[in-house]
């Protein structure tokens, strides 16, 4: 009789500890988990699109974003270093056009797939909204006659880039500790961080990002800022 009094006691204990568990919410569960985890399953819900992200969070996103945004508009699109080019393969009668079949460099950017502009485009919306790709680097480098322009073009099913466009370097860095938000309305934010051009302070860059389908994109470009060291705006 004191066997089954204990495991009718037993039973009940289980019983009571799997009703607490039903209680348990998915925050509580995954409470360890890294923000930027947090803010992208919150958002599933639209909660962190519309919650009002911290100091903190902010730096988090642009750490995962802006190294990949400036490997795009430095690499991909200030010149043609990014990517390997075959000199024995030329667009005729546009003998700057040439092949290009891989990477130069690993970076934070995955361009080993990009055989046409297409392809391109898709790479760079991982990171940047279609309207900021659209104003900030199809229009300029993809939709541009000019010297060295368009950058990229399209022939036989492959890619070509321009070779006399040349490179024009990138010397500013980031300050994402100096992170802040300015403001945040709906699914997008502003956010201010301090720059240095050649190691020396520059001024106050606005970054702004969107939250779309999932995730945090670029909503900006790289050269817009509230302030720079001689006081005078951007």
């Amino acid at each position: 009789m004191r066997i089954t009094k204990v495991t009718i006691f037993l039973l009940l204990a289980t019983f009571v500890l799997l009703a607490g568990c039903i209680g348990c919410d998915n925050s509580q569960i995954n409470e360890g988990h890294h923000q930027v985890e947090v803010i992208k399953t919150a958002a599933g819900t639209n909660d962190a699109a519309n919650a009002a992200l911290t100091d903190n969070e902010a730096k988090e996103i642009l750490t995962q974003l802006l190294p990949k945004a400036v490997d795009i508009v430095a690499g991909m699109f200030n010149g043609s270093g990014v990517f390997k080019e075959d000199a024995s393969q030329a667009i005729p009668g546009e003998e700057q056009y040439r092949r290009i079949y891989g990477e130069k460099w690993e970076s934070g950017i995955d361009t080993s797939s990009v055989n046409s502009i297409a392809d391109l485009k898709k790479v760079v919306e991982q990171v940047f909204t279609r309207d900021t790709a659209q104003k900030q680097l199809y229009s300029r480098y993809l939709e541009t006659k000019d010297t060295g322009l368009p950058l990229y073009k399209d022939y036989e099913g492959r890619l070509y880039v321009n070779t006399q466009n040349g490179g024009h370097g990138w010397a500013t860095q980031f300050l994402i500790d100096t992170a802040k938000v300015k403001s945040q309305k709906d699914h997008a934010a502003e956010i201010t961080l301090d720059t240095t051009v050649l190691d020396d302070p520059y001024g106050t860059a606005i970054i702004k990002i969107e939250y779309v389908n999932g995730q945090w994109l670029m909503a900006s470009g790289l050269d817009d800022y509230e302030t720079i060291i001689n006081g005078s705006a951007k």
